[in-house]
């Protein structure tokens, strides 16, 4: 916690720490949970692509993509743990 709250100084800076992390958790849950349900890659999910004059159906699915997914939901909550603990310090400081 006390890394997280070193670079803030107002509630309004801890605020926008807090959207800022809860925004980067949002992106990287719902791309581990993209990834893992389609078992995937990222880049180029279920694209069929057109290679001269026939079509190339995209790579079955994948047990190490949906690990990766996996992967990526955890690296999501990491950022959801400084995202309330920089809404709880903007509250406190915005009471007393």
């Amino acid at each position: 916690m006390v890394v997280t709250l070193a670079g803030a100084d107002s509630p309004s800076e801890h605020l926008q720490l807090a959207a800022f992390t809860a925004m980067a958790a949002v992106v990287f849950i719902w791309l581990g949970r993209r990834q893992r349900r389609t078992g995937r890659s990222l880049v180029a999910p279920n694209e069929t692509m057109r290679a001269g004059d026939r079509l190339i159906q995209p790579p079955p699915p994948s047990r190490g993509h949906r690990t990766a997914g996996c992967v990526w939901i955890g690296v999501g909550s990491i950022f959801v743990l400084p995202a309330v603990f920089n809404v709880v310090a903007g509250i406190r400081q915005l009471i007393g």
